[in-house]
């Protein structure tokens, strides 16, 4: 059982939020749980989404990040 409620779908979550959900529900096809928990704080998804959008438009190439994240992640 989970101690913070987490929006089930995006018509649930703070109003604030469901524009950018549905943004990373075009991006991904779905929305990730992650993103479900984050947006019950409307700054901390567009603080995340905007870190997120800064971050993509480095220099690494897409494999070298996604290794990258497998390794923090793990």
């Amino acid at each position: 059982m989970s101690r913070i409620p987490t929006p089930a779908a995006i018509a649930d979550a703070p109003a604030a939020t469901q524009p950018l959900l549905e943004t990373v529900k075009k991006q991904l096809g779905t929305v990730p749980n992650m993103f479900r928990l984050i947006a019950t704080s409307p700054a901390a998804l567009e603080g995340y989404l905007s870190l997120s959008g800064a971050l993509a438009k480095g220099k690494l190439p897409p494999q070298t990040r996604e290794r990258i994240a497998l390794a923090v992640a793990e």
